[in-house]
């Protein structure tokens, strides 16, 4: 029996229509599971994006006073060439401070406009010759009472800080979502239950006429995508709050320092938005198929 476009819609709306609390239930539930997804993609795509600058082999950055003359530029540089603790040292001017910070901070707008380049320290990015812990440590104090000098960050101290975050998230947000997940799956798998046990007379019709299993389930398997298509759409306008939501919690922080910030990237929220989409996509049909496969002799 060959598959008529109209009936397909007609079916699939009638099953999501039938038992309309039961639908709701469900598309409520995969989307706050797909939300919690796409947050937590955010926030390790942020923890990632702040320790990014520390790639290469650089333990600790030396950030100059905003506005320092050459020759106070020049001291600051001469005191960590010739530390005999320090294996290398490369200077980020102004130009490669503010792509950096362009590119950390890109579809950032509101902070793109509100910092120009001469806001912005130029640093100096340092590798010890031990990466030892206890003695970054110490040249980091040391560095941080020298003249001229802005600020201190070592590796050590912001790997600590994010790992704090992601351990959050792979312990707390990682189990929220995957119960929800769950949930999410057996709610679109009884919906779907209940619209066959529902219609279980006209089932018995259509297969005694010669309706095959595939064209009883179609309806109900686009039922269960419908549902979870409609959560992961809502999901993605989440993940877009949600940047927006951290930029501006992160922001206000006064924990963070400048060029420090905890960022989020264009990149990243396109990342996460196709995360949610593909596992909306994979939750629906493989809990509709299931539903179909299990239910359908009813």
């Amino acid at each position: 029996m060959a598959l008529n476009g109209n009936y397909v819609v007609r079916e699939t709306t009638a099953n999501l229509t039938r038992n309309i609390t039961l639908t709701v239930a469900s598309i409520l539930t995969v989307f706050v599971s797909l939300a919690i997804v796409g947050t937590t993609v955010l926030v390790r795509q942020g923890a990632q994006n702040a320790t990014s600058r520390f790639e290469g082999g650089v333990e600790f950055i030396v950030y100059v006073d905003p506005g320092s003359t050459a020759e106070q530029l020049k001291s600051v540089e001469t005191s960590l060439t010739k530390n005999p603790g320090i294996k290398k040292v490369t200077y980020v001017d102004a130009d490669e401070t503010y792509a950096d910070f362009q590119r950390l901070f890109k579809g950032q707008d509101t902070m793109l406009r509100n910092v120009e380049k001469g806001d912005l320290p130029t640093s100096f990015k340092v590798e010890p010759v031990s990466k030892d812990a206890a003695n970054i440590t110490d040249l980091v104090r040391s560095y941080r009472k020298e003249p001229n000098v802005y600020d201190v960050v070592a590796a050590v101290e912001v790997v600590r800080e994010m790992k704090g975050i992601t351990d959050f998230v792979n312990k707390g947000l990682t189990f929220f979502a995957g119960f929800l997940l769950l949930a999410s799956g057996l709610l679109i798998l009884n919906t779907i239950r209940t619209a066959m046990f529902a219609r279980r007379r006209e089932i018995e019709v259509m297969k005694l006429v010669g309706a095959t299993n595939w064209f009883i389930r179609i309806p109900f398997m686009l039922e269960g995508l419908v549902q979870g298509l409609i959560g992961g759409g809502l999901a993605v306008g989440w993940v877009f709050i949600a940047r927006h939501l951290l930029d501006d919690l992160l922001g206000k922080s006064s924990s963070l320092k400048l060029l420090q910030n905890f960022s989020i990237a264009s990149g990243d929220v396109f990342l996460a938005c196709f995360i949610v989409v593909v596992t909306a996509v994979l939750l629906s049909v493989i809990s509709s198929t299931l539903a179909t496969r299990r239910f359908l002799d009813v």
